[in-house]
């Protein structure tokens, strides 16, 4: 038994991450997966009590809250299953998808600490790297690219989830990056010879996705969802029928905000589709996507859906230059509802045509990405060749 250590985004109800970790465990079963936040969780009773039991309905709220709930307990139970593992056939790290390479010194500081915690490689599973340019605006952030290219430089082999992450780690001494595709990606060897072409002589069913960027974006947020109001507007004159899905639960407020102006109505706006299995079933049957969320887009293409990407940060357009997509993804700082509409009438007209090229190119990219897990499965499996397994990184950040 051997446990993994996932290092990620995971646990938010967030449609990207959670189908990223999902693939992980599917894809490398033979090791008991848990999140690092989870074993983060250490239980103190005495000092619980302290905190806690200065007000007796207080403290019976919570053990009311334990009892019906039991995180604190599947927390600790993660964790003695963890050194259960540990001791018999120990523990390996794995970095996890996302835009987490150069996003924050404490996701540095994270990585080392595993990589010390289990003494082995920490392989890295189709990561983007956040670009200086667009994270500069924040006071507290640094540049920490050298850094990670350091930690990381033990590895035979680190794969990014496209060309523009792998040209930000080159251009500061990076020898052993490559493409490897975004991990959802994979989900597209189910559809693979599921191609259908759709008619063009009926109206056309398009999804459209929005939601809460958290401020963290292109452009002006109001500006995007009135571009996605007016194509709203546009498709329903057209007679084509439109379903709004949001992707994560503070999605919601803004998808049906859309669905109000664009004069839709309440029942178009979906449930929140927080996992890969109920967003692929709802899109299987659309025709179009229109998707702010990154993995609402993936997960489409995965689908055989051709879609439109609308690029609130870089990360779009790096998942779209590696599926050469980039015909169909605008930047949302560049974003108007004459262009969307533009745009999604090109896609439209080449609809038989691009969906055979985006299954095209998802085959290539499920190609790319399962080359890429057998090459590093061994690390995963404790069958590295290099015998780095007693060495200590150093790091500024390491945790504490």
């Amino acid at each position: 038994m051997r446990a993994g250590i996932y290092l990620g985004w995971v646990g938010n109800e967030n449609l990207g991450d959670e189908a990223i970790f999902n693939y992980c465990r599917e894809r490398f079963s033979s090791l008991r997966w848990s999140s690092f936040e989870q074993l983060l969780y250490a239980p103190n009773i005495p000092q619980f009590v302290a905190r806690r039991g200065r007000s007796f309905r207080h403290l019976a709220h919570v053990f009311k809250e334990e009892l019906l709930y039991q995180k604190r307990l599947r927390e600790a139970a993660v964790n003695s299953l963890f050194q259960l593992a540990s001791s018999l056939g120990g523990e390996i790290g794995l970095l996890g998808g996302g835009t987490i390479i150069n996003q924050s010194d404490y996701i540095l500081a994270s990585y080392v600490a595993v990589r010390n915690r289990t003494k082995s490689l920490v392989p890295v599973l189709g990561a983007g790297v956040m670009p200086p340019d667009f994270a500069s605006a924040k006071s507290d952030w640094k540049d920490r690219r050298k850094n990670w290219v350091a930690a990381l430089e033990e590895l035979p082999i680190v794969g990014v989830r496209g060309p523009l992450s792998k040209n930000l780690l080159d251009e500061v001494g990076a020898r052993n990056v490559v493409v490897c595709g975004d991990p959802a990606v994979a989900y597209h060897s189910d559809f693979a010879k599921k191609l259908s072409i759709a008619r063009a002589d009926r109206p056309l069913r398009v999804a459209i996705n929005t939601g809460d960027c958290l401020r963290q974006l292109w452009g002006n947020m109001s500006d995007v969802q009135d571009s996605l109001i007016g194509l709203a507007r546009s498709l329903k004159m057209a007679g084509h029928q439109i379903q709004v899905i949001p992707v994560w639960p503070e999605d919601i407020s803004p998808c049906v905000d859309l669905a109000k102006k664009a004069g839709l109505e309440r029942c178009a706006v979906s449930p929140a589709l927080t996992s890969h299995t109920r967003f692929l079933k709802a899109i299987e049957h659309v025709d179009i996507v229109v998707a702010l969320k990154l993995h609402a887009g993936i997960l489409s293409a995965a689908a055989n859906v051709p879609f439109v990407l609308l690029a609130y940060q870089p990360k779009a357009l790096d998942f779209a230059a590696s599926l050469k997509w980039e015909q169909f993804t605008i930047r949302t700082d560049e974003l108007t509802s004459s262009k969307l509409i533009e745009i999604v009438s090109l896609l439209i007209d080449e609809l038989p045509t691009k969906k055979r090229e985006l299954c095209t190119g998802m085959c290539r990219l499920v190609h790319l990405f399962e080359e890429y897990c057998r090459k590093i499965e061994p690390m995963l499996l404790g069958k590295s060749p290099m015998g780095l397994t007693d060495r200590k990184v150093p790091c500024e950040f390491d945790a504490a």
